[in-house]
């Protein structure tokens, strides 16, 4: 046989063996039920549908004094519905509050008190995020961009969408692990890798193989995974309000972005991040030869820097920055509330564009070392 006939061979080979491994088809199955579950429970969760109902009908209403008006008039001092037939505007309560604090009494709310508490509780983050007189510029800038008064939409779908697809990398996290960790090891815990390795493709076309095999399951399970919630959500809930402002959810973010380009951006950090996930365990698998060592490992590094996250002082700016592009932090909705830039040949990326980057670099590099490291394996076993 052709020895470049025979990757297909390998690749598939390598393939059915991750699908054969019960645990990993076991866990795979599980959290598929589990894209249905989210896609009902992160709307539903939170609210039933006759109130959706009700909370829609001030959707299209411009933000300013008419409206607050009109929310004053149908609550209380604590912005509650004083009568069931005003329920709609009970969907304004908690956006108000957050923006002018949630032990203030709310009835000297107004638009331009609104506006202005947004502004200066941004800058408060400016010192806060410990910025320079260039990244303050920026978001300045950015500021000038955004459309005001918002246009007001009910977000409990939207904020749902985000949610559930920012969960998604937890859910890749435990399928990649269960399922790829032992992509390497396998062989060398049954004592087959010296006859694997003497034959005619046992060298770069199986490393190979080994990885294209694991980059498609990783590929195909997040891109069912995110398929079938979204598809749930669109189907279930609908997605009509995408295209609003992301300042509807996140009060305070200055990316002028709308919901469903928000969410277009934690899909891709999803995909990518899973991919960089994918890597890290193929490596460590390569590395260890130990399909617990490696559950462990990437487990405890995933959640160590979570941890991380929460610890180091803003102050770091520098570690801090860099800590956060980590996937168990930085893919999340809250990214818009990231204002600390990456100053990268005189350009200012903000931090999801340099994860996403890094993800990808990140991924070559290992899977580069993996095999160097997978040749240098080989020699010293022989």
């Amino acid at each position: 046989m052709n020895k470049k006939r025979c990757f297909g061979t390998l690749y598939g080979f390598e393939l059915r063996k991750i699908l054969k491994n019960r645990i990993a088809v076991v866990t795979f199955f599980i959290f598929f039920v589990f894209g249905f579950m989210q896609g009902e429970l992160e709307v539903s969760g939170n609210i039933d549908k006759e109130t959706l109902y009700e909370y829609k009908k001030l959707d299209g209403r411009v933000l300013d004094d008419g409206l607050i008006s009109e929310w004053k008039e149908a609550t209380d001092e604590y912005g509650n519905v004083i009568n069931d037939e005003d329920t709609a505007y009970d969907t304004l309560k908690e956006w108000i509050k957050e923006i002018l604090g949630y032990n203030t009494v709310l009835d000297g709310a107004s638009e331009e008190t609104l506006y202005e508490k947004r502004l200066e509780t941004i800058e408060e983050a400016y010192a806060d995020s410990y910025l320079d007189e260039w990244e303050t510029a920026y978001w300045r800038n950015e500021e000038q961009k955004i459309e005001k008064p918002f246009v007001w939409h009910d977000s409990f779908i939207e904020f749902g969408i985000q949610s559930g697809v920012s969960n998604t990398i937890i859910i890749m996290l435990l399928v990649i692990t269960v399922s790829l960790s032992t992509i390497f090891s396998m062989e060398t815990q049954r004592k087959t890798d010296p006859m694997i390795r003497s034959s005619l493709n046992g060298g770069k076309e199986l490393y190979f193989a080994k990885i294209l095999a694991g980059a498609t399951f990783c590929f195909v399970t997040v891109f069912l995974y995110l398929g079938i919630f979204i598809s749930y959500v669109a189907i279930r809930w609908g997605m009509d309000g995408m295209d609003m402002a992301e300042q509807v959810i996140y009060p305070f973010t200055q990316m002028n972005l709308t919901a469903g380009e928000t969410t277009v951006i934690l899909i891709v950090l999803t995909i990518l991040g899973s991919v960089f996930l994918s890597a890290v365990t193929m490596f460590m698998s390569c590395v260890l030869r130990n399909g617990m060592g490696t559950m462990a490992i990437v487990f405890g590094g995933y959640f160590g820097f979570f941890a991380l996250g929460t610890v180091i002082p803003m102050k770091m700016k520098t570690l801090s920055q860099i800590v956060s592009l980590f996937p168990a932090t930085q893919i999340s909705p809250r990214l818009v509330y990231e204002f600390r830039l990456f100053d990268i040949a005189g350009h200012y990326l903000r931090s999801y564009q340099v994860a996403a980057i890094a993800y990808v670099i990140m991924a070559f590099v290992l899977t580069a070392a993996g095999y160097f490291l997978y040749l240098k394996h080989e020699i010293k076993s022989n």
